[in-house]
């Protein structure tokens, strides 16, 4: 904004009050002299914030997405970290100051519009008569009274009316509710969180992944294009499957099979593989740690066929997943055919959407054989082979890129490399892997970690482990599971 500041824009808008200038006439001096666009300047001189902007934009449209984040890549716009705006989205801002739409655009900006919503904003002037007085209260300023009030008055309803059947308009040519600049940003706002979730604490992340499913669904339910539909059902489904998996982490199996049928339906409507593998493995997620093991493998047949069809990482998790599965029952053979599979489905595997959403909804390599040294942990006689498997996938995590990384996924491969070596008698270096788990603050014991701790736990009651060194990392557990990731939401979560 120049070297211009709030309280420099504050002082010149009040002058300009002070002299009788309209709101346009303020609104082109302080884009003038503070370089900002139109809609930035229509800002300023209202006086608004952009949080005060953004709240008056849901009242006035309600079922159409803005938040500040899109509001200042809108006012930003045509320059560097702008995004084009939709006519629907001008309209209501014209709405909201009471000018005709073209005001609130340069014409360089007009100029970098998508050609159907240009089109929509000069239809709209076209059918609104000129303004020929100034704009009068609308950002609450005390500007003397003009002549011919009743004139003017007449003027302004019929440029609202226009703007309004023009909004209507905009959002039957947009197919009702969302277009591709909203589908973009929407998708930007979930790939975030997909990426963020790994690597964050569940308690900053679940507030906003419930508003995004919320956003999702309410889009779903309105009209839109064919090919925008098939991208929110893609983009709900990955929502609705990261909450099942945060329902899975704060403890909650039922909420999160619930939630993960719901992605499945998704996935299904649309035909996914991808995104049907994934949800397939979730779900046996959720049945393995709920002590479900042939749940587990049920559902991770159930998503074989789309494993081998879809491209991406999901096809490796559910092979991968299916191993824990018939670890916990015991079935070597099958156990160790599914951690083959697993890996000839990383040598075919590529990259889908879901992998380009990233985190969360992506396998890479330390988590898969993380999900390797969980399954053999529990097959009698494979503790070697089981901290063999731990020890590469904590020195994969150590080495992996930022986007790779995963505090659950490598405290899971610590705590197995615990199991391992207090099964093979070795108490103190059970210890030593648990260090870096058991210092987790609270926020990051999930569901998943604390599950794995106890499994340490109840291994350390075996009358051949009985000692101090054992009664003490005991006590440490039970210390740490006490207070799980749930303890840290808000009230009322």
């Amino acid at each position: 904004m120049s070297a211009w500041n709030r309280r420099d824009i504050g002082r010149l808008r009040k002058q300009m009050v002070q002299q009788g200038r309209d709101s346009s006439e303020i609104a082109s001096e302080i884009r003038m002299r503070a370089r900002v666009s139109m809609l930035a300047a229509y800002r300023l001189a209202a006086g608004l914030s952009q949080p005060e902007l953004v709240e008056r934009f849901s009242e006035a449209s309600p079922g159409v997405f803005m938040d500040q984040p899109l509001l200042s890549r809108l006012e930003a716009f045509p320059g560097p970290g702008g995004r084009a705006p939709l006519a629907t989205q001008i309209i209501t801002f014209a709405t909201i100051f009471e000018v005709l739409p073209l005001r609130l655009l340069a014409p360089e900006a007009l100029d970098h519009m998508e050609p159907q919503e240009r089109d929509v904003l000069i239809r709209c002037s076209i059918t609104s008569p000129p303004k020929t007085h100034a704009d009068t209260g609308q950002f609450g300023l005390s500007v003397p009274p003009r002549q011919c009030p009743q004139v003017e008055a007449r003027l302004e309803r019929q440029v609202l009316m226009a703007a309004r059947r023009a909004m209507r308009f905009g959002t039957d040519a947009e197919s009702c509710n969302v277009g591709p600049e909203g589908i973009d940003q929407l998708r930007d706002d979930v790939a975030r969180v997909a990426s963020a979730y790994p690597q964050r604490p569940l308690p900053e992340l679940l507030g906003e992944l419930a508003e995004l499913q919320e956003v999702t669904f309410g889009l779903l339910e309105g009209r839109q294009r064919p090919r925008h539909t098939a991208e929110l059902y893609l983009l709900a489904g990955v929502l609705s499957g990261m909450l099942a998996k945060a329902s899975h982490d704060l403890g909650d199996p039922h909420s999160a099979l619930t939630q993960a049928r719901t992605a499945f339906i998704c996935a299904d409507n649309i035909g996914h593989d991808g995104l049907k593998a994934w949800t397939a493995g979730l779900r046996s997620m959720i049945s393995y740690w709920a002590s479900r093991p042939n749940d587990a493998v049920r559902y991770a047949e159930q998503g074989a066929e789309s494993a081998a069809a879809a491209s991406g990482t999901a096809s490796v998790w559910l092979p991968a997943q299916e191993a824990r599965a018939w670890g916990l029952l015991g079935n070597a053979e099958r156990c160790r055919a599914a951690i083959q599979r697993a890996k000839e489905a990383r040598e075919a595997a590529g990259r889908d959407e879901l992998d380009e959403l990233g985190g969360i909804m992506t396998f890479p390599t330390p988590r898969q054989l993380y999900y390797a040294a969980d399954a053999s942990i529990w097959l009698p006689g494979a503790e070697e082979h089981a901290a063999q498997q731990a020890e590469a996938a904590i020195d994969a995590y150590q080495r992996a890129a930022d986007v790779d990384q995963s505090f659950s996924d490598e405290a899971g491969a610590r705590t197995d490399l615990a199991l391992a070596r207090a099964a093979q008698s070795d108490v103190e270096g059970a210890a030593d892997a648990l260090e870096d788990v058991l210092d987790l603050p609270v926020d990051q014991r999930i569901e998943g970690i604390v599950a794995s701790v106890r499994r340490v736990h109840r291994i350390l009651r075996e009358p051949r482990l009985q000692g101090p060194a054992a009664m003490s990392l005991q006590q440490e557990i039970e210390a740490y599971t006490r207070t799980p990731a749930a303890a840290a939401l808000p009230p009322g979560r």
